[in-house]
């Protein structure tokens, strides 16, 4: 399975199928009464945005096509297009950031490429170009301390791909083959937040999966404590072309609780099979058959909203939070984004989607 084609069937898809729910900027269909929890901001781009990372409450970035990376240091109010010079045919599908000067932006593609920055974007340096032009790289994440990252793409030679750093993304080591899990054919990431693979709290790196080459036609995570021996395990929900798991986040500072989200991209109002959750580290995943997402949603991420976990998932028709850690959902909102993200430990958070939307969350709801 190739991703881009994935991903570039599905926004046509979402383009001139669902018009309405993807621009609405309506109420909750739950409550006709309750206000957006998003607040639309001018990012004066057109950009798809796939990338974002919420770092304060004044401090985001956000990267998606076009070459686009875009920074706001005011909480919003001006978005700054910042990215590399001569990148306008790249594809950056996920960004991460340190602060107002430090962040390093992924391109998914040919080429597959990682620039960092120091300098709040005025100058970038490539610190990663994968050498297989049939590469295709899906996300990357860090661990707490944002020392230590993974980068993972879809498999070369059966086999998946993933690079370490150790010094905040100065420099990137891909896995050799004979360490890297490996795959069955058909088996492979998806490109559309960046948030796919995740770095537990414990350590754990663990990546979501999908695909029409998955065993028994569920999706599947791969994990490893050491990035040296991973496993693979099949997990409840339904996987195919353009259906798996999209998205992982751990709830709880234990690593212990997660919850993942996914569907099927090209049925953007499917509510079943598209969320999970975990309370053994992703050993064993259980599939929420009520009271689901209200949708397809390729992202999902915690906030702490009036002193509780809350977790959020969003979609290309709307938004649903969930207040007990992914067992139940309830829609909060009908605008479509691809990809969020908030400040750890707080309720300032962002989310981005197509034609160059952002919208910054405001905890009405």
């Amino acid at each position: 399975m190739r991703t881009r084609i994935i991903i570039i069937v599905g926004i046509l898809a979402t383009i001139f199928l669902q018009p309405a729910l993807v621009l609405s900027q309506g109420s909750s269909t739950r409550d006709s009464n309750s206000r957006d929890c998003w607040s639309q901001q001018t990012s004066n781009s057109t950009a798809s945005l796939r990338g974002i990372c919420a770092v304060s409450d004044s401090v985001c970035w956000a990267s998606g096509s076009q070459g686009t990376v875009l920074l706001t240091v005011n909480g919003g109010e001006t978005w700054t297009a910042v990215g590399p010079g001569n990148s306008a045919e790249m594809d950056f599908r996920d960004v991460h950031a340190w602060d107002d000067s430090t962040a390093v932006i992924m391109a998914a593609g040919d080429p597959d490429q990682v620039f960092r920055t120091e300098d709040g974007g005025k100058t970038w340096t490539s610190v990663f170009l994968h050498s297989d032009k049939d590469a295709f790289l899906d996300g990357i994440a860090f661990d707490n301390d944002g020392v230590n990252g993974w980068m993972m793409g879809d498999p070369l030679d059966g086999h998946l791909t993933l690079a370490k750093t150790s010094d905040s993304g100065k420099t990137w080591t891909l896995l050799s083959k004979d360490v890297a899990p490996k795959l069955n054919e058909g088996v492979a990431g998806f490109a559309a937040s960046g948030t796919n693979l995740a770095v537990l709290p414990n350590g754990k790196i663990i990546v979501g999966l999908g695909g029409a080459g998955c065993p028994n036609g569920k999706a599947q995570v791969t994990a490893s404590l050491d990035g040296k021996t991973w496993t693979t395990t099949s997990t409840p929900i339904q996987s195919g072309e353009a259906a798996g798991i999209f998205s992982i986040a751990a709830v709880d500072d234990t690593g212990q609780r997660l919850v993942a989200v996914g569907g099927d991209y090209l049925q953007a109002d499917g509510k079943s099979n598209n969320c999970l959750f975990s309370q053994d580290g992703g050993s064993n995943w259980t599939l929420i058959t009520e009271a689901t997402p209200s949708g397809y949603r390729s992202v999902v991420a915690t906030a702490l909203i009036d002193g509780k976990t809350v977790v959020i998932a969003a979609g290309p028709n709307g938004t649903d939070r969930s207040d007990d850690y992914g067992k139940t959902w309830q829609r909060v909102s009908e605008t479509g984004f691809h990809t969020l993200s908030f400040v750890p430990g707080s309720d300032i958070g962002w989310a981005a989607g197509s034609d160059g939307r952002i919208s910054c969350w405001t905890s009405r709801n």
